[in-house]
């Protein structure tokens, strides 16, 4: 689920996007525990905290102004 986002002139889309992203792998991921599908959930444990510094990373920059 590597898509690229182009984000046109909005100084936040990018980090929106991103936010984004995350909030719907930790939904992915809680789904699978509610599932109890215990694969899933090792599966994508990863996808959510590279997604969440992804994120992360963005939002510092824009908040830094970088």
């Amino acid at each position: 689920m590597s898509r690229e986002f182009a984000h046109g002139g909005e100084i936040r889309a990018e980090e929106i996007a991103l936010h984004q992203k995350f909030l719907d792998a930790m939904g992915r991921l809680r789904a699978a525990e509610a599932d109890g599908d215990e694969r899933e959930v090792r599966r994508l444990r990863p996808v959510v905290e590279r997604a969440r510094a992804r994120w992360l990373k963005a939002n510092k920059r824009l908040v830094r102004g970088g």
